[in-house]
C-alpha cells in the first residue's frame, strides 16, 4: 500500500470518528409528526383499582405534563328532602317561605353604622384549622354579616350599644374551645356562638358557672338535651337525625347497615339512635369500628370494617347492604383507606351532618370513592328559603364561592338573637338574657327559618335537606 492510499484511509477513518462523536453529543431532534393533544373535557377513569387516583401523562416529551387533560371535578349536590311531619322523603328542594305577621327577623337597613356608648362583644368560637376548617370559616363569614346587618339597625333605631364579633380558632378541639372561652370571658365576654357537641360538652360547666350564654349552630348530641342551663342549641337534636337517615336507609332496600363512627357524643349518639329504629325501619345495625377522631390514619378499624361488610354481604347481598360513616373531615382519609378493598366499593356508603358540605371530601381521590358509592347520601338541617337565607347564601357565594353548609345560618340568627334579646331585657345581664332568649327564639323567623326551641332549649323543628356528592 503506497502512501497516498495510506492517508486516504486515514482521513476516511477521522472524518467517521469526528461524526460520531458530534452525534452521541448533540441534543434529540424534534420529530416532524405533529403532537395530538387530548381535549381539555377529557379524563382519566372514573373507577380506578386504588384509592391513588393516577393522572396519565405521556411519556415522549417532558413538557406531557402541561397538556394532560383536566382532572375530574366534584360538588356536594341537594338531591331532595327528608319531611319530618311525613315521614318521607321527597326529590327537590324547599318552597320559599314568610313569617307570619309580627314576627322579629332580621331588619336590612341602608344605614351606615355609628359608634355608641356600649359594645357588647361576642364570641364566635369556630374551628378556623383542622377538620371542620371550611365550615369554621363560613360560620365566621355569616356571623360578621350579622355584625353588619344588626349594627346598621341598631344605629337606625338609636339604640344605645352596638354588638362586637370576636372570632377565635377551636380546631374543633374541646379543650382549644374552654380555653378561648375563659380567654374571651377575662376580658368580659358573655355571649359565645360554638360549634360541635364535643366542645359544647367541654365548654358547659365553665359556662353554667359563669353564666355566659352560648348559643351552638350545629350541636346536636342528644346527650346535651338539658333544660334550664346556659346552653341554646340552634340545630334539631340527632333524635330527629336518625329517624332521616334511618328513612333514606329503608327506602333504599337496605337490611344491615354496617357503621363506622367517631367516638364522640355525636358519634356515639347517632350509632345509639339508629340502633333505636332499625327494626322499625327493617334492617339491623352492625357496629364495625369506632375511632379516635384525632387520629391519624384509620387502617386498622377500616379493615375491621371490611370484614364486617363481607360478612354482611355474604347474608343478605351487596345491593342490601349499606356502610353508615359518621364523622368529619378525617373521613376524606377513611375514604381513600377504603377505596383499597373491593367488598367496600361494592356497597352504598351513607353520612349524616357533620361531613355533609365539606370541602376536604371533594378532593379528587376521596371524591371519586364517594360517587363510587353512591354519592355518600347524607342530611343535614334544613334552612328555610326565604329573603334572608337569600341574603346570607349570596354573601357566601360572592366572597367565598362556595354553597354555604346550613349551619353558616344559624351563625347568622345567633347574633341576631342575642341583639332582640337584649333589645327585649333592656340589659346585657346574662342571668335575665337565659330566661328570655327562649320566647325570643320562639318568635324569631331568620336565615335558616322558624328557630322555636324546645324544652330543652334545642330546635323544634326537624326538616332535612339530603346531599350527595356528584361529579361536575
Amino acid at each position: 500500500m503506497n502512501k497516498t492510499v495510506m492517508g486516504i484511509i486515514i482521513a476516511v477513518v477521522v472524518v467517521a470518528v469526528a461524526a460520531l462523536l458530534y452525534y452521541a453529543s448533540a441534543p434529540p431532534q424534534q420529530t416532524t409528526t405533529p403532537r395530538q393533544t387530548p381535549p381539555a373535557t377529557t379524563s382519566t377513569a372514573t373507577t380506578p383499582p386504588t384509592a391513588t387516583t393516577t393522572q396519565t401523562t405521556a411519556t415522549t416529551s417532558p413538557t406531557a405534563t402541561s397538556t394532560t387533560s383536566a382532572a375530574p371535578s366534584y360538588k356536594w349536590t341537594l338531591i331532595g328532602m327528608y319531611i319530618a311531619a311525613d315521614d318521607k322523603v321527597v326529590k327537590g328542594q324547599p318552597p320559599a317561605q314568610q313569617p307570619p305577621s309580627g314576627y322579629l327577623t332580621p331588619v336590612i337597613v341602608d344605614v351606615k353604622p355609628t359608634e355608641a356608648p356600649n359594645v357588647v362583644e361576642i364570641g364566635v368560637l369556630q374551628p378556623l384549622s383542622g377538620r371542620l376548617a371550611s365550615l369554621g370559616e363560613l360560620a365566621a363569614a355569616a356571623a360578621r354579616l350579622a355584625e353588619q346587618d344588626v349594627n346598621a339597625y341598631l344605629t337606625k333605631i338609636n339604640a344605645t350599644f352596638r354588638v362586637r364579633v370576636v372570632v377565635a380558632d377551636t380546631a374543633a378541639d374541646p379543650t382549644k374551645a374552654l380555653d378561648q372561652m375563659k380567654a374571651l370571658h377575662s376580658r368580659g365576654v358573655k355571649f359565645y356562638v360554638v360549634r360541635t357537641s364535643g366542645e359544647v360538652r367541654t365548654m358547659k360547666p365553665y359556662a353554667d358557672e359563669n353564666k355566659l350564654v352560648t348559643i351552638s349552630i350545629s350541636s346536636t348530641a342528644p346527650a346535651l338535651a338539658i333544660p334550664n342551663d346556659y346552653i341554646f342549641r340552634l340545630p334539631p337534636d340527632d333524635n330527629k337525625q336518625v329517624r332521616a337517615i334511618s328513612k333514606i336507609l329503608q327506602d333504599a332496600g337496605v337490611k344491615a347497615v354496617v357503621v363506622i363512627w367517631r367516638n364522640d357524643d355525636w358519634g356515639n349518639g347517632l350509632v345509639k339512635g339508629l340502633e333505636s329504629l332499625a327494626q322499625s325501619r327493617g334492617f339491623e345495625v352492625v357496629r364495625a369500628a369506632t375511632y379516635d377522631p384525632q387520629k391519624g390514619e384509620f387502617s386498622t378499624e377500616v379493615s375491621v370494617l371490611a370484614q364486617r361488610v363481607r360478612d354482611a354481604v355474604s347474608k343478605y347481598g351487596a345491593d342490601k347492604v349499606a356502610v353508615a360513616a359518621f364523622g368529619f373531615a378525617e373521613l376524606q382519609t377513611i375514604f381513600i383507606t377504603a377505596a383499597k378493598y373491593p367488598e367496600l366499593r361494592q356497597v352504598k356508603w351513607y353520612g349524616a351532618d357533620g361531613s355533609t358540605g365539606l370541602k376536604e371530601l371533594l378532593v379528587p381521590d376521596a371524591a371519586e370513592f364517594a360517587v363510587a358509592v353512591g354519592g355518600f347520601v347524607s342530611p343535614k338541617f334544613a334552612p328555610a328559603r326565604s329573603p334572608y337565607y337569600d341574603r346570607v347564601r349570596n354573601y357566601i357565594l360572592q366572597n367565598y364561592n362556595r354553597e354555604p353548609d346550613s349551619y353558616a345560618y344559624n351563625a347568622y340568627d345567633a347574633i341576631w338573637l342575642i341583639a332582640y334579646s337584649i333589645l327585649q331585657a333592656g340589659t346585657t345581664d346574662t342571668q335575665k338574657i337565659q330566661q328570655i332568649f327562649p320566647e325570643v327564639a320562639g318568635r324569631y323567623f331568620g336565615a335558616s327559618g322558624y328557630t322555636k326551641l324546645n324544652e330543652a332549649g334545642d330546635r323544634d323543628s326537624a326538616d332535612y335537606e339530603i346531599w350527595a356528592i356528584t361529579k361536575s
